[in-house]
């Protein structure tokens, strides 16, 4: 998440090597996009790419946005994407703080990624790489990258790996409508399924998946009585 026209889609899709629409058109990304990408510790993750924010967002229009802010509220790790080119970056992310303390979000674990570096001088990029060790603090310092060249992705994927929390896997049974196509594919994409078998018009599951996934995905509501010891309560 970050300012509009901060490059996070672009960058969204240099990370999931995705397709998202790139404008710098307000509000260009109006819809949540998902994508299940690998961190290099081999973890399955979801990154969504969510609505740009503006200066003094009006409560109406936050409210009629707030579907694509779920996304910002429900993640574990916030990645703040700022246009580090534009002189009044560090303004337009208070901005974004503003309306993160509004969400009441603020505390959630995040990650500052200062975008567009390919647009500054080798001075510019000096400064900002000086200021950016300066500013390391219990999060550490920003991650530099261009989206756009696909410099720093390495860097910022090694990162979101180690500020990501440990998810547990939970075990559970589940029988799930077939007209729920799109929750069978993340369970599959993202979990291990252990055994499975068409149940009239549904599926019957037995599946390993991180627990974070199966709230967001509502498994609790198709789980059967025989879960497994352990399992998702």
């Amino acid at each position: 998440m970050g300012y509009t026209n901060a490059g996070k889609s672009t960058l969204f899709n240099a990370l999931s090597r995705a397709e998202v629409l790139v404008s710098s058109r307000m509000f260009a990304t109006l819809d949540p996009t998902i994508r299940a990408l690998r961190l290099p510790s081999n973890r399955r993750v979801l990154v969504s790419d969510t609505v740009g924010f503006i200066r003094d967002l009006p409560q109406g229009l936050l409210t009629a946005f707030r579907a694509t802010l779920e996304e910002v509220q429900e993640a574990s790790l916030i990645l703040h994407v700022s246009d580090v080119s534009n002189p009044h970056h560090n303004e337009l992310d208070e901005e974004v703080d503003k309306i993160l303390r509004k969400l009441g979000v603020d505390g959630r674990p995040r990650l500052r990624v200062l975008n567009k570096t390919d647009r500054l001088t080798p001075e510019e990029r000096k400064v900002v790489t000086n200021g950016a060790d300066r500013s390391a603090g219990t999060c550490g310092a920003p991650v530099l990258v261009s989206a756009l060249m696909g410099e720093g992705i390495e860097e910022l994927l090694w990162r979101m790996d180690a500020e990501m929390p440990t998810d547990p896997v939970v075990t559970l049974s589940i029988r799930l409508p077939l007209a729920e196509g799109r929750t069978l594919a993340m369970i599959h994409a993202l979990g291990r399924v252990l055994h499975s078998e068409i149940d009239d018009s549904h599926m019957r599951l037995d599946a390993e998946i991180p627990a974070s996934i199966a709230k967001r995905l509502r498994l609790k509501e198709y789980a059967v009585e025989e879960t497994f010891p352990g399992s998702l309560s």
